[in-house]
């Protein structure tokens, strides 16, 4: 003990006073107050406060020595509250400063205007007055010292104060000794709660952390990085390099570690806290167990990660369900990342990848696609083939905005690839911000790496089952295309098929009509509507590059296309797919289809769609050739059928005419030479008779098509219309009456100016479709007949109107392209089929035009437009027709009746007549010079008319040779001319024709 007399010999601190405090009890008192505590800090604290209460010192601070006896730390001090704790700590080598110093020389040292003495090191703002330093030893070790400061008050520290203070520095120094002692006794007992801790199967990091609170009285903070930098301490919180800074001027502990390969950091951090070696030393054994732990938690996942990944295998080998596949390998990744969703992404195409799989979501769905190209995370992934750990994605300008894409945070992504080539993607997701370890990124591209061929198996199959599906649909279409024959429902059911099969928003096709689009079936969102989807130009939108190119399109993003045009009532549209439809190799139509979801079309896609507009495309030129192959036959069916009635017309034409040439020949002789008025007068009813027969005849011809004739007299159709009522009076009055039938006739007819036309056909035309509406009334009704001026643009040119209606039972539509066709009835035994063919007939030859309006139950309405044409000139009275000279003729036709006729009219005009019954008779007696005039029929057995015109032209080109004939209206002049005809003589023919004709040969021959 260091020099205690002259203290306890000072009358200030006698016993013998009342009131008065022994210092020996006071000494006693404060050691044993700093004794009966074995806590470091609170011994300290302790110290301190006696030290002052002895003292009165301003500022009073305990420094202890480290380990190494170098450095000198201020573990303690009193008096600078009113400083920031980590203002309050102080380093100092031993031998510097006051404490330094009396530490090195063992030896107490008061300094009295310290700042004036080299020893003293400045360590506050300001200079104290007086300092004294006190070293602390123990069995000979000094450890620390105790350091006393004035700054009020200027005068030194009595010696018997620094006697008595240093008795109790060296009952401190004890006290301290003591502490530090069963410190490292409970630091020891700590180690090996650590170390059993370190073995725990789970939460063996956690353990270490509360071990270490427990021992040091504060919780640590364990630190751990991954591969970009980033650092976040135990709860996830991010950590920052000033963290760092901070701790280091706090006097934090700090151990570094390795965990996963990467740096991380054990801290400690107390402010103005004293740390010892032992504490110090326990942190760094913790840190050392925690990466035991960590270890052996690694190669613990690993033998579970094996064992889960085996078991895959199996799963997948036993070919259980592919969705059981997907869904167990997720849940098997939960087992050793915790996250809150994760999702198994396949390659769709270059540009997109689709959802297969998914846990965690907060909604179902099946429809997911995430553009994969150039600047999006998964084409970075697949850049670099390895995983990518983005601690929040929502911070990041490239996040895709998909479902649930708002609530994901913390984000794994991992390549799946197969023999170097990434077939999917799979995304771990956190709803928090810096959620995974360093770890969780490599156990996800373990797993990636691990299960990556599973999937791929996975989406092999669906992929067949994809293909499978397409082909099913495609072999339904083509099934279904069979048993359809008009272009609209076969386009309605391509669309319903598509819509119904694959659920896209919107099935559209459309067809060209006069350059534009038009939509002519939709399924899905909408409805066929005109007003919906109007006709649009050939040019625009995607539709439009495609019907432009002849190629198919796909838009899987159509924000991300210029080409595309949007429509409104379509608003979710997100990807379009078109593909045209080629009938014969040029663009028909196209086939839009539009969906909700980006990226959605695959090229198997486009592959079935294209298929199905293929079959379109073949089945829509079917039924075009079909129809044309139709039209041809009816065409062949209607020439044969006219054929047919030329050939029949021809005979009864030749027949007819031959009959008539001799009745009215005869007819016109008799006249000439009998003048018995009452004979004359049934003469000249056979005469007419004869001659209406020639116009019969000829219409006959014209119906065949042979007639060459056009109409050329003014008619009154107004006139007509009457005439052809008077006609058929008998009929709709008379004969309907006695059948106890009314039959209405009602006109509306408007006056008219005279149209060109041929006025007996034109009857015949009203009497057939009065005929024809009468047979449509069995019970009785109303015929209206109409007349107005056509509007110019109805036929081109000014032209009547000619309407005939009945109320009967009308004309069903399927037929009503037939009923003008040669012998088609709907009367059975009752009708020839020959009445409306023959109307058609004449408006065709009248260059008009035929309308039908008619439904089952509702009558008929056939509607006649005829140009009015050029109204002829005015007749020019023609001369009598002068006398001719006597000619010698010779007459040749094998019809006995018409030869003999002819003979006896040119016998009668004076002319000297010889006849023969065929060309091969005439010729044998004709010669040179013998006749003037030959006059031939046409049609002869043997020798035709042009064979004995070329012969007498051969033997005799002086003569003259008229060809008698019923078909002179097919021949053409000129083509007679140059067959060596010089005239024409029509049968039946009269007097006054042949007179004619012979003054014309007789004109031209002068």
């Amino acid at each position: 003990m260091r020099a205690m007399t002259h203290w306890l010999d000072s009358p200030n601190l006698s016993t013998g006073t009342p009131g008065i405090t022994s210092p020996i009890a006071t000494i006693l008192a404060l050691s044993k107050t700093v004794l009966s505590s074995l806590d470091l800090a609170d011994v300290l604290r302790r110290v301190l406060i006696a030290t002052r209460e002895l003292t009165g010192a301003d500022v009073v601070s305990i420094w202890l020595l480290d380990e190494r006896g170098e450095w000198l730390t201020s573990a303690a001090t009193l008096g600078l509250e009113e400083r920031k704790e980590q203002d309050r700590n102080f380093r100092l080598r031993v031998g510097e400063g006051v404490a330094g110093w009396a530490v090195a020389n063992r030896q107490v040292l008061q300094l009295i205007d310290p700042a004036n003495d080299p020893r003293y090191i400045q360590q506050l703002d300001r200079h104290p007055a007086v300092i004294l330093a006190i070293p602390l030893i123990v069995r000979e070790h000094c450890f620390g010292a105790l350091s006393l400061s004035r700054f009020e008050l200027s005068a030194p520290f009595s010696q018997e104060l620094i006697e008595t203070i240093s008795i109790f520095a060296d009952q401190a120094a004890i006290a301290i000794d003591n502490a530090n002692t069963a410190q490292a006794l409970r630091r020891s007992t700590a180690r090996e709660r650590i170390l059993a801790a370190s073995v725990a199967t789970d939460g063996a990091e956690t353990r270490i952390l509360q071990e270490l609170a427990t021992v040091l009285g504060t919780t640590p903070c364990l630190i751990t990085s991954i591969a970009n930098g980033a650092m976040f301490d135990h709860t996830g919180c991010p950590i920052s390099e000033s963290d760092f800074a901070r701790w280091r001027r706090e006097g934090a502990l700090i151990v570094d570690l390795r965990l996963d390969g990467l740096p991380a950091w054990l801290v400690v951090d107390q402010s103005g806290h004293y740390w010892t070696q032992s504490d110090a030393d326990l942190l760094a054994f913790a840190a050392v167990q925690i990466m035991y732990a960590r270890q052996r938690a690694y190669e613990q996942r690993s033998h579970a990660r094996a064992e889960a990944l085996s078991h895959l295998v199996a799963l997948t080998n036993a070919r259980i369900d592919q969705v059981s596949v997907l869904d167990h390998i997720l849940v098997e990744l939960h087992r050793f990342i915790n996250f809150d969703s994760a999702c198994i992404f396949v390659v769709h195409d270059e540009e997109y990848v689709r959802l297969l799989a998914q846990r965690g979501l907060r909604n179902p769905f099946d429809q997911i696609t995430l553009f994969a190209g150039a600047g999006s995370l998964i084409n970075e992934l697949r850049r670099l083939g390895t995983a990518i750990y983005e601690p929040d994605v929502q911070k990041l300008p490239n996040w895709q905005k998909v479902p649930d894409s708002d609530i994901i945070r913390s984000w794994i992504g991992v390549p799946l690839r197969v023999d170097q080539t990434t077939i999917g993607v799979l995304t771990i997701d956190k709803w928090t911000p810096n959620a995974f370890t360093a770890e969780d990124v490599a156990t996800a591209q373990m797993f990636g790496e691990q299960v990556a061929v599973v999937i791929n198996n996975v989406r092999l199959l669906r992929e067949a089952q994809e293909r499978a599906r397409q082909f099913q649909v495609l072999q339904q279409f083509s099934v279904r295309i069979g048993t359809l024959d008009e272009i609209d429902r076969l386009l309605d059911e391509a669309a319903q098929l598509l819509h119904q099969s694959f659920g896209y928003y919107q099935v559209l096709i459309g067809v060209i009509e006069d350059d534009r689009l038009v939509i002519q079936s939709a399924a899905g969102h909408l409805r066929k509507d005109p007003q919906t989807f109007p006709p649009t130009p050939l040019n625009i939108g995607i539709s439009g590059w495609v019907i432009t190119h002849a190629r198919p399109a796909i838009a899987n993003d159509v924000a991300r296309d210029e080409r595309y045009i949007s429509h409104p009532s379509l608003p979710a549209t997100a990807a379009e797919m078109v593909v045209p439809i080629l009938v014969d190799e040029r663009v028909f139509g196209v086939i839009i289809i539009e969906s909700a979801v980006k990226g959605i079309f695959s090229q198997g896609d486009l592959e079935l769609v294209m298929a199905m507009a293929h079959l379109i495309g073949v089945t829509i030129a079917n039924l075009r050739h079909d129809a044309e192959l139709q039209r041809v036959r009816d065409q062949l069916v209607e020439r044969d059928r006219l054929r047919a009635l030329g050939e029949l017309s021809s005979g009864v034409a030749h027949d007819f005419n031959n009959l008539l040439a001799s009745i009215l020949g005869h007819v016109q002789l008799l006249l000439a030479e009998n003048h018995d008025p009452g004979l004359e007068e049934g003469l000249r009813a056979i005469e007419l008779a004869a001659l209406d027969g020639t116009a019969t005849v000829r219409r006959l011809q014209g119906f065949a098509q042979s007639s060459r004739s056009t109409p050329n007299s003014a008619v009154n159709v107004n006139q007509i219309v009457e005439e052809s009522l008077a006609l058929t009076r008998p009929l709709w009055r008379d004969e309907a009456q006695s059948r106890g039938v009314v039959i209405t006739i009602r006109t509306d007819l408007t006056p008219l100016p005279s149209i060109i036309g041929d006025a007996p056909a034109l009857r015949e035309l009203v009497i057939n479709l009065i005929l024809n509406a009468l047979d449509a009334m069995p019970e009785g009704g109303t015929i209206t007949l109409r007349t107005a001026l056509a509007p110019p643009q109805r036929l081109g040119e000014a032209a009547v109107l000619l309407e005939v209606s009945d109320t009967g039972i009308g004309i069903d539509p399927s037929i009503q392209e037939q009923i003008f066709a040669p012998f088609f009835s709907t009367k059975g035994t009752r009708g020839t089929g020959m009445g409306l063919a023959i109307v058609r007939s004449v408006v065709q030859q009248h260059r008009g035009r035929i309308e039908l309006e008619s439904a089952p139950g509702a009558g008929a309405c056939f509607r006649i437009l005829l140009p009015v044409g050029t109204p002829p000139q005015s007749e020019v009275v023609q001369p009598k027709t002068p006398e001719t000279p006597s000619l010698n003729i010779l007459v040749i036709d094998d019809e006995e009746a018409v030869r003999n006729v002819l003979v006896r009219m040119l016998q009668r005009l004076g002319h000297q007549v010889d006849s023969a019954g065929s060309g091969e008779s005439a010729l044998s007696q004709f010669v040179a010079g013998r006749y003037d005039l030959v006059c031939t029929d046409l049609g002869m057995p043997g020798m035709s008319g042009w064979e004995v015109a070329a012969q007498v032209r051969r033997v005799d080109p002086a003569a003259r040779v008229v060809l008698v004939t019923g078909w002179s209206e097919q021949i053409d002049p000129d083509e007679a001319r140059g067959r060596g005809i010089d005239a024409i003589l029509a049968k039946p023919f009269t007097i006054q024709q042949v007179r004619s004709l012979l003054a014309s040969i007789l004109l031209d021959r002068r």
